[in-house]
C-alpha cells in the first residue's frame, strides 16, 4: 500500500510499503479521508516533543471496515473513526476512561506509528467507533478535532445545562479555535469573542455566528472586550505564546479561567504569574480528549449543531500530501483544514 512515512524531522515522503496485517482483536480499515492538522505540522517539522520516529502520521481520519475480528459487532463496509489514544488498560486512569492520564499513554500518528496518511490502517477493535449513517465522510473527518473542542470546553467547566452563561474569548481562529467557539456557544456561552489576525479566518468566524471578532494586530484583546462588555469569564488560548498568555490574563475578570489549549513552543515557557496572583485566576490545561468526548462530538455533528464543512479548504490526493502541508504553512489565511483522500 501507499503511505506517508516520516523518517526524521522534515524527511517524509510517499512510499510503497507492505499492507498492515491485523492481529487478534484488530480491525483492518481502508482510509477514506484524513485531515492535516497543526499537530501534524509540528510532528513533520520536529517541533513535537512526543514524536517517535519513524512513523506514519495522521490521527484525524474516517474509514471503512475491510476486515473485523470474528464475533465482532463491526461489519465489512461499515464507516468508522478511530480513537487514537492508547494506554495500559489497567491503571486507574484507563479504567475511568482517562487514557491521556495513563503513565504509558501513546498517541497513534505521533508517539506510535500506524496513522491515517495511508491507504489502510490496522487498529484494535476497542479503538474503533462506528459512525451514524447521516454523517458524511467530510463531516466525520472532523470528529477528532471536534472532540478536542468538546474536551476543552468541558475542562473550562461548561456543559449543555449551563445557566447564566459565561462570556468567552478564544485566542486563535484555526480549526480548533473555531470549533471551541461553536461548542462554547452550544454549551451556553452568553457571548463569544474570537481574536484572530488573519482576515480570512475572521470572516469565517463571522459566518459561524461568533458574536465579535478582534484583530489583535490592530487592537489588544483586553481593550477590545473592555469597550464592549468589560471583561470575560473564560479565555481559551489556542496559540499558547508568552504574548497570548499575557493578553488572556488582561482580558479575564478576577476569578476568571484561562484554558491553555495550544502546545507551547518552548519547554520553559510559563504563564505570567503577577496577574494570575492578583486576579486569583485559574489556569487550566487541556490535552486532546477522553473517549467519551467522541460521543458528544458525534452527537453535535449528527445534529448539525456546529458548522464543519465550512472549515474544509481543500481535498487533495495522497500523492499531493506535501503540497497540502506547503499550503497550510504558506497560506494559512486561505487554508484552514486540508483533507487527504488516499483512495484517488
Amino acid at each position: 500500500m501507499r503511505a506517508i512515512v516520516l523518517r526524521e524531522p522534515n524527511r517524509f515522503a510517499l512510499e510503497e510499503i507492505k499492507d498492515p496485517v491485523p492481529n487478534t482483536g484488530e480491525v483492518e480499515i481502508r482510509v477514506r479521508l484524513a485531515g492535516i492538522c497543526g499537530t501534524d505540522l509540528h510532528v513533520l517539522r520536529g517541533h513535537n516533543p512526543f514524536v517517535a520516529y519513524p512513523l506514519i502520521p495522521g490521527h484525524e481520519y474516517v474509514g471503512e471496515v475491510l476486515k473485523a475480528p470474528e464475533g465482532s459487532s463491526l461489519r465489512v463496509g461499515q464507516r468508522v473513526i478511530v480513537y487514537p489514544g492508547k494506554g495500559c488498560n489497567t491503571c486507574k486512569a484507563c479504567r475511568e476512561g482517562r487514557t491521556i492520564h495513563c503513565p504509558q499513554f501513546e498517541f497513534i500518528g505521533v508517539s506510535r506509528s500506524g496513522g491515517g496518511f495511508a491507504e489502510k490502517v490496522v487498529v484494535h477493535e476497542n479503538h474503533v467507533i462506528p459512525l451514524p449513517d447521516n454523517l458524511a465522510d467530510i463531516e466525520a473527518s472532523l470528529i477528532e478535532p471536534l472532540a478536542v473542542a468538546v474536551h476543552a470546553t468541558r475542562r473550562a467547566g461548561m456543559s449543555e445545562n449551563i445557566t447564566n452563561g459565561p462570556i468567552v474569548a478564544i485566542i486563535g481562529g484555526g480549526t480548533i479555535g473555531l470549533l471551541i467557539a461553536q461548542v462554547a456557544k452550544k454549551f451556553g456561552a452568553s457571548s463569544v469573542i474570537l481574536s484572530e489576525p488573519l482576515a480570512g479566518r475572521r470572516l469565517l468566524a463571522a459566518k459561524m455566528g461568533i458574536d465579535a471578532v478582534c484583530n489583535p494586530a490592530e487592537e489588544d484583546l483586553a481593550d477590545f472586550v473592555a469597550e464592549r462588555i468589560g471583561m470575560v469569564d473564560i479565555v481559551f488560548d489556542a496559540v499558547a505564546s508568552p504574548a497570548t498568555f499575557l493578553s488572556s490574563e488582561k482580558a479575564l475578570r478576577p476569578g476568571g479561567r484561562l484554558v491553555a489549549v495550544g502546545l507551547p513552543s518552548s519547554k520553559t515557557m510559563g504563564i505570567p504569574y503577577e496577574l494570575l496572583f492578583k486576579k486569583e485566576l485559574s489556569a487550566i490545561a487541556t490535552r486532546t480528549y477522553f473517549r467519551s468526548d467522541f460521543k458528544d462530538a458525534i452527537d453535535l455533528a449528527r445534529n448539525k449543531a456546529v458548522a464543519l464543512t465550512a472549515l474544509i479548504s481543500a481535498v487533495l490526493p495522497l500523492a499531493e500530501f506535501r503540497e497540502g502541508v506547503k499550503l497550510l504553512e504558506a497560506e494559512p489565511e486561505r487554508y484552514t483544514k486540508i483533507l487527504i483522500d488516499p483512495v484517488v
